[in-house]
């Protein structure tokens, strides 16, 4: 997932006319790929108790194909072969691979039960890949991106020819314009991210009381986590149709982007609405999912296609 989040990014920063190498592509994919199944492999080690007591039957250890201290081993090397990855692609994104890897580590052992930590850091997670791969694609995407971003919001708020469109102040032929739509897909994902984690915590409330999780389910309620997870559904939705009136870029009045967005925002509607009659977190945190898969279509496509 986080790997294909990487290719995605280069995808979105670079346009069809994305000059990033192919080696470059390559190394980028792997360190998210090995990074994730580090992480993962050391969540599962620590998650071993509150996975059994939640009936995670996808979870190796729980269905005893794994022993914990094979687990261990796997974590350990997968996070070595991720930054091993990440070395080839210059000392900056080197430095984020190993922030990255460092915070895993740190979420997997303690913060995990810290109040809402969880939920950001998932969150985060989901996020980041898009970046990652818009500086391999692009060095200076990032900052390009928040640049433009708020040139156009500030020239909006004086009234100036600057903010006249929300991509106008990317500026003709710059490329910031890619560079802000891989802001707002950064966004939506860390959006709906937090909504699918705030929703899982709901599924595993009972779980998470024997490790001592302090999720917002456990904290505030299950109907005020629901109140979160709508709320972080709109946000997402609402970010969606920004893509699609940044001018200079291709998703500008993009049917190719509109379409499948359209799709991802009707799931996300539907599962909101559905999560307030009836515990049926799992089967709508699947729904989602499905709504992430086509949102990532929907600007993938916007990026390379033009009708």
């Amino acid at each position: 997932m986080y790997g294909c989040g990487v290719l995605i990014g280069i995808i979105v920063a670079g346009g069809s006319a994305c000059s990033c190498s192919y080696k470059s592509a390559v190394f980028g994919f792997l360190t998210a790929v090995f990074l994730q199944a580090g992480t993962f492999a050391l969540n599962d080690f620590y998650d071993l108790e509150s996975d059994i007591a939640n009936q995670r039957r996808d979870r190796p250890l729980v269905r005893g194909e794994l022993k914990k201290e094979e687990a261990l081993l796997v974590a350990c090397v997968a996070v070595v072969v991720g930054l091993f990855f990440a070395s080839f692609l210059g000392w900056v994104l080197f430095l984020l691979a190993s922030v990255l890897a460092v915070l895993g580590v740190l979420y997997d052992v303690k913060l995990k039960e810290v109040l809402a930590v969880s939920n950001i850091y998932i969150a985060f997670t989901m996020a980041v890949p898009f970046v990652f791969g818009g500086l391999i694609a692009e060095p200076t995407a990032v900052g390009t991106a928040v640049r433009a971003a708020v040139e156009a919001a500030v020239g909006a708020a004086v009234g100036t020819g600057a903010g006249a469109g929300v991509g106008a102040g990317a500026g003709a032929g710059t490329g910031a314009g890619e560079e802000v739509a891989l802001l707002v897909l950064s966004s939506i994902a860390f959006s709906a991210g937090f909504g699918r984690e705030v929703m899982k915590d709901i599924e595993d409330a009972k779980g998470d009381a024997l490790r001592g999780v302090r999720s917002l389910a456990r904290v505030y309620g299950l109907e005020r986590a629901k109140q979160v997870v709508v709320f972080s559904y709109s946000a997402a939705v609402l970010l969606s149709a920004v893509p699609f009136f940044l001018t200079d870029t291709s998703y500008f009045l993009n049917p190719a982007y509109l379409l499948p967005i359209l799709v991802a925002d009707a799931l996300f509607v539907h599962a909101s609405f559905r999560l307030f009659f009836g515990r049926e977190e799992k089967q709508l945190r699947k729904e989602t999912l499905v709504a992430v898969a086509a949102g990532l279509v929907a600007f993938v496509a916007g990026a390379l296609v033009r009708l």
